[in-house]
């Protein structure tokens, strides 16, 4: 009897939800569709998001979908991000290093077949929605290589890409761009053929392939390890992806995936005076690059759980000087001051906001 009662209810709940294939998920039956976000392009090298030309300013955020908490701890920050400049936020389906206590603390929002958790996509949408509002664009990373040993196979792999492209289509989140594999032939944890080299170009070219399959309008790349050797350019790149101490590629729209780690897990949100400079130096160079952008990265803001308790922060908290103070208030300030709060479709610096007020 008890076996009956399971296979009934299982028969209710097939026939009432239907079968879970790719897309079945999004969204509910009786719901309006829902309009499209503006849309991110590229022209000639340049940033365009809504048919505005646009300069990107970044950071980090790729913990934020672990939890209905975190996601609306990070939403609940956007207002602040774009006073003081941010206009790009990178969020991760496969969690990056969760940092201390344990670096495999991030999330993973694909089961081992390579569908799409539902909940997982609620809030990439929820998320990606509250960016729009604000004129903001959202890198999404796909496969890292903490998580990619959590899909079984290749297929998994390949379904993976296809179905987050079919999700991006069919709910018509268009301010976006995608990294599809963050780190591809990671050294030490790249697992599955398709993700490291040799052969990196050809690899790359088929995993784009596969995205653009399901989600065409969608700019896309893949995001070689810094110590790899394997190269930014493969054929058909679009965005030439790069991260930490490799150098900015000379030519395309080139993305800083990941800035130098300047603070330890465990030692979340502290720098010191050369920390700081080299952080200045690098921030620097992106000012007058405008086929470029930067996605600032800190074990503060991504680190789960972390010496605070509180992690992932997406809020400022403190200058970074100590235990006390621990926190990336820095950046915004810097960034405030050089580039000016974001206000679509520019930037605006205090003295130009003070002039058009008169």
């Amino acid at each position: 009897m008890p076996t009956m009662r399971i296979l009934g209810s299982f028969l209710v709940w097939f026939f009432l939800v239907g079968p879970l294939g790719p897309g079945a998920a999004w969204g509910k039956p009786d719901t309006p569709a829902p309009q499209p976000t503006k849309e991110f392009e590229l022209r000639d090298d340049r940033a365009y998001l809504g048919g505005q030309p646009v300069k990107l300013w970044g950071i980090r955020c790729n913990n934020a979908l672990m939890s209905p908490a975190v996601t609306e701890r990070h939403i609940r920050c956007l207002d602040t991000m774009v006073a003081h400049g941010i206009n790009l936020i990178s969020v991760a389906l496969q969690g990056t290093n969760g940092g201390f206590p344990s670096v495999d603390a991030g999330p993973n929002g694909y089961r081992s077949d390579g569908t799409l958790r539902p909940d997982f996509a609620n809030r990439l949408e929820e998320l990606i929605r509250e960016a729009d509002k604000r004129g903001m664009v959202v890198a999404i990373y796909l496969l890292q290589p903490r998580k990619d040993q959590e899909l079984r196979d290749e297929a998994a792999v390949k379904r993976a890409i296809e179905e987050t492209g079919r999700f991006l289509t069919e709910r018509h989140l268009k301010n976006v761009f995608v990294n599809l594999m963050h780190e591809f032939s990671h050294l030490e944890r790249a697992d599955h053929e398709i993700l490291r080299e040799p052969d990196g170009p050809a690899k790359k070219a088929k995993l784009v392939a596969w995205f653009h399959a399901t989600a065409p309008d969608v700019e896309a790349g893949v995001c070689p390890n810094h110590k790899s050797g394997s190269l930014v350019d493969y054929p058909g790149v679009q965005i030439r992806f790069f991260q930490e101490e490799m150098p900015i590629p000379a030519h395309g729209f080139v993305v800083n995936t990941e800035t130098h780690d300047n603070d330890e897990p465990g030692n979340e949100g502290i720098f010191n005076a050369f920390h700081r400079e080299s952080m200045r130096q690098d921030w620097e160079q992106y000012v007058s690059l405008a086929r470029g952008a930067m996605i600032f990265h800190s074990a503060y803001g991504e680190g789960v759980t972390t010496a605070t308790g509180t992690g992932p922060n997406p809020e400022r908290g403190g200058y970074g000087t100590g235990e006390k103070d621990r926190g990336v208030r820095f950046y915004y300030v810097w960034l405030r001051a050089n580039v000016g709060r974001w206000q679509y479709p520019k930037h605006v610096k205090a003295d130009e906001a003070t002039r058009a007020s008169r």
